[in-house]
């Protein structure tokens, strides 16, 4: 069975650096020092930055649990 881009699921999408911003309530220049210093992964497609969520969210987990 072949599935078709359009039907990914939501939490398999790629997010924007806008929107992870807006999902974590966090401004542009966090986003960027967290990714500086490894704390949350992303993918770098051409000059785009793209961000999956269950990433973002085990990066959180780590940081709010002092691991990170």
């Amino acid at each position: 069975m072949e599935t078709h881009p359009t039907s990914l699921r939501s939490e398999d999408r790629l997010l924007t650096e806008g929107e992870v911003c807006e999902y974590l309530r966090i401004k542009p220049r966090q986003l960027y020092a967290w990714r500086m210093q490894g704390l949350i992964p992303y993918i770098k497609i051409g000059k785009a930055l793209r961000f999956r969520r269950a990433e973002v969210e085990a990066a959180l987990d780590r940081m709010s649990s002092g691991q990170g």
